[in-house]
Formats: C-alpha cells, sequence, structure tokens
C-alpha cells in the first residue's frame, strides 16, 4: 500500500459518530477508549464537511455521507496500545458489503488517486485487523460529548471529543436540543466540564454542565425547557479540563531566560524597525526595553500578525523574538501586567508567514477583552482553536508539541493548568519558537511583559545536546529540576 502523505494543512478534530442501541438507557461506568479514530471529509485535501468515526457505522447515509467520502486521516486513539494491528475498513456498499479499502494510521488525502480507486464509493465502514502500521495519534480524550438535533437523545447524533468553534461544521448550527456528556479515557481526577456556546468561536451566553471527580455522566433531555433555556442556540463547544504540568511529559527544563540580559540565541525581528531594544529609554512609535527580571516590548497601532479575514488585508508587522527548535518540545511563558496594563502578546510557534501558531493574552481594549486565544495560521487562513480566561492578573502560558500535534494551556499560577484547545498543523523541523508582542488595528499602544521563556523536552530524551547548543551560543544550561 502506498505510504500514507503527510498533508499541509490544519486538523480541528470536531465529532465522532457512533453506534447505540436505540431506546438503551443504560451506562457503563468505564470510559471508553477508542483504538483509533477516524475523520472523512467529503472533499480531497481535507476539504469540506467532516465526520468522524470510533466505532463500525453499517450505514453512511445515516449520517449523510454516502459514497460521498474523498479524503480520510486515521489517527491513533487511546486504546491502540492494546491493538497496535487494528486497521479502518471502507466498505462500497451498506452493511460492510462490496469492495474494500484498508487503512492504517495515516493522512490520505486523496481517495480518488489511482493508488486507491476508491474516491465517493464509500457506504460503511468498519474497524478489523491487518499488519502493524505506525501513524499519527490523536491525543487525550477527557470527555465524551453526545450532542443530539431533537429532545430526548433522538435524531441526528454527533460526539464532540475536542473544541468546536462553530457547530455548522458538524451539521447542527443552532439545531442542539438534547446533551448527553460522559467520561472520556482520560478524564482528570480533578474533573472537567463542557461548555456550550450561544454564538461561534466561544464567544456569548454560557451553558455549562461540570463533571466532578466522581461524576461518570450528566444529561439534560431538552434544552428548551427551565433551568437552560439553550435549545436550538448553541454556535461552539469547549472541553475544559484541569491538569498539573501539561501533559506531564514534559519536564526537562533545556533552556530558561529570566530576561536579565537578552541571550544571543535570540533572534530579534521588527519587520517595521520601529521597535528598538535599548534599556529604558523611549523610542517613536516602539521601544524594546530589558530591565532586571522581566522584558518589556512596546507596540504601536497597526501592528498585527495575521493576514486577516480575506488572507490580504492584515499585516506582518508585529515584533517577536525567536529561536530555533526541532523535534518535541513544550514552551512556557510567564506574563505579568505594566504599570499601564495594556499586554497583548504570547507564545509564538513558527514556520513561515503562510504556517505559525500563536497562543495570546489579549489586550482588555481589543474585542478579545483579555481572553486567553489559541489561534493557527496555515496558508493565509486563520482558525480560532481554543479560548481560556481566569481572574488572575499574572498568566502562565504553555504550548506542547508532540510530532505535528499542539496543545495549548493557561494556568494562573503555573501549577494548575487549563486546557485552551488542540490543533494538528504539519510544520517540518526545523521550527522558531518563541514570544511576540501586537496591537492591532487602532487599539492605543500595548506594553507586553514577559518575566520568563523556557524550553523543556520530554524526560526520556537527553537534554545534553542542546543544552550544550545552548551555551556555545552564549547561554548558561538551565537546571533540569523544575522551577
Amino acid at each position: 500500500m502506498t505510504t500514507p502523505y503527510q498533508p499541509s494543512g490544519v486538523y480541528q478534530p470536531t465529532t465522532t459518530y457512533q453506534m447505540t442501541q436505540p431506546g438503551s438507557t443504560s451506562f457503563s461506568t468505564t470510559p471508553r477508549l477508542p483504538r483509533l479514530v477516524v475523520e472523512l471529509y467529503v472533499d480531497p485535501d481535507f476539504q469540506g464537511p467532516k465526520a468522524t468515526i470510533i466505532d463500525n457505522v453499517p450505514n453512511l447515509s445515516d449520517f449523510g455521507f454516502l459514497k460521498n467520502v474523498s479524503s480520510v486521516k486515521v489517527f491513533r486513539g487511546p486504546g491502540y496500545a492494546t491493538s497496535p494491528n487494528y486497521k479502518v475498513i471502507l466498505h462500497e456498499q451498506a452493511n460492510y458489503k462490496g469492495r474494500q479499502l484498508v487503512l492504517g494510521p495515516g493522512y490520505y488525502p486523496n481517495l480518488h488517486d489511482i493508488a486507491y480507486d476508491f474516491g465517493d464509493v464509500t457506504a460503511s465502514v468498519s474497524f478489523g485487523f491487518s499488519l502493524v502500521t505506525a501513524g499519527p495519534e490523536y491525543g487525550t480524550i477527557p470527555l465524551i460529548v453526545e450532542v443530539y438535533r431533537d429532545i430526548n437523545f433522538r435524531g441526528t447524533k454527533s460526539i464532540v471529543l475536542r473544541d468546536v468553534n462553530h457547530t455548522a461544521n458538524i451539521g447542527l448550527h443552532d439545531a442542539i436540543s438534547s446533551i448527553r456528556v460522559l467520561r472520556g479515557p482520560n478524564f482528570p481526577p480533578t474533573g472537567c466540564r463542557a461548555i456550550f456556546y450561544e454564538h461561534i468561536e466561544y464567544e456569548g451566553q454560557q451553558l455549562v454542565v461540570a463533571l466532578g471527580p466522581l461524576d461518570y455522566r450528566k444529561e439534560l433531555p431538552n434544552l428548551h425547557t427551565q433551568p437552560q433555556y439553550f435549545g436550538d442556540i448553541i454556535s461552539s463547544i469547549k472541553i475544559e479540563s484541569w491538569v498539573s504540568g501539561g501533559t506531564g511529559r514534559f519536564r526537562d527544563i533545556v533552556f530558561l531566560d529570566e530576561f536579565d540580559t537578552i541571550k544571543p540565541v535570540w533572534q530579534w525581528i521588527d519587520p517595521r524597525g520601529d521597535c528598538v531594544r535599548q534599556l529604558g529609554q523611549p523610542a517613536t512609535g516602539g521601544i524594546l526595553r530589558e530591565r532586571s527580571g522581566w522584558l518589556e516590548i512596546h507596540v504601536g497601532p497597526n501592528h498585527d500578525l495575521w493576514w486577516g479575514p480575506d488572507g490580504r488585508s492584515g499585516n506582518m508587522d508585529a515584533p517577536r523574538m525567536l529561536q530555533p527548535i526541532s523535534g518535541d518540545f513544550a514552551v512556557e511563558i510567564k506574563m505579568t501586567p505594566s504599570e499601564q496594563q495594556k499586554e497583548h502578546g504570547g507564545i509564538l510557534i513558527w514556520k513561515d508567514e503562510n504556517r505559525f501558531i500563536r497562543l495570546d493574552k489579549t489586550s482588555a481594549l481589543h474585542a478579545f477583552r483579555g481572553d486567553i486565544r489559541f489561534e493557527t495560521h496555515v496558508d493565509r487562513r486563520y482558525s480560532a482553536i481554543g479560548r481560556g480566561k481566569h481572574s488572575s492578573v499574572v498568566n502562565f502560558l504553555r504550548i506542547e508539541r508532540t510530532g505535528h500535534e499542539f496543545q495549548a494551556y493557561s494556568s494562573p499560577d503555573g501549577q494548575t493548568w487549563t486546557t485552551c484547545g488542540s490543533a494538528t498543523v504539519v510544520m517540518n523541523d526545523p521550527l522558531m519558537v518563541g514570544i511576540h508582542a501586537l496591537c492591532p488595528g487602532n487599539i492605543p499602544p500595548t506594553v507586553t511583559r514577559f518575566d520568563y521563556f523556557k524550553i523543556l523536552r520530554p524526560v526520556a530524551t537527553t537534554t545534553l545536546g542542546l543544552a550544550s547548543q545552548m551555551s556555545s551560543m552564549g547561554t548558561s544550561a538551565a537546571s533540569t529540576q523544575p522551577l
């Protein structure tokens, strides 16, 4: 079989469709462990309507996907380790009949290709065993959220595993009437919650359904009645969990900058040339000012870092400080408001102007009202992946990279972290990581302060190579003990 092509595009997991027993009211308290997570797309190159499958589906017409599948992503799920030879099988006819196409974990951008010759023919999906293959992992699943078009868990259904920034992507925009929230296989010990929003991109009124440490499921059979009155208005969904130290995989600190000085490893990028590095002296347009223990970036209006909603009306003029990196890593920063309290900036992961990721603490004067925003920018297309918010004036931000998977977190204390979304963006090594500051549009000038920046590696990975590189560039290797 042809080796799966690694696509260039953004992965936004949204929904899964799952077979259930009609009228069943029996639930297991054991979280489900899907071995594979399969995403089907109507158009080639992972475009158009999409659905995600974790169980056998005898007839895709139940979900509007009859004989119109053109591209597929197959991810290893949380239960994959128990069956590493598990595969998804696409069938030409309903009830698992007709020709078959067997796919292991990987990305398949065009089933119309002569190597597959299976475009627009898939009518049912099953799972089975075949030869061992490697492939991308889906990531953690803290909650499984079932949403239904009709009351009492009837009608069109979808299962949300990760944040959905617009329910139109799952065919249920302003059309959800009942909800069921269950523990996922990666349910955190402190609990988790699903937040349903009135507007797209996590805006407007909220309906919060929380599962505590002793809860296994919660049901809302009719959103059109008291006390919620939230029927047919849900436009985005967020799954929020709390963890200690991110995934826990990245604990070896290999680079730490507390900004007593600017270390030589940094590359200062100032496209307009109106942000200047100097100690405590004002400058026209903007100033990068260095002080003991923190770094402050002043930015004037209309310094942005996106291409605009149409892919050409924005600008890439925001100042940023970057350094090269490869492999799996976590980056973490601490941001403390300056005296002016006009911060707007955060973490930047950069491949080039057409492929980058931002995790920002926004300005209270901006339309985002001081929220934390996790965004991907791919081929001049912006996607709001996730959102975070807490009342603390101090903000810790963190992004973890595993392959092409990126998980964002925020924290008020650097200990307890709230998930801000997950995204798959194919960015091959080497990358650049660092910090940036913005002043979008015509809002007043911003002042963004950074207390530290650190890079962490997986515990099983030696830190000697990177630490030695940093030392050779005039940087002292950081202690591997957590701060």
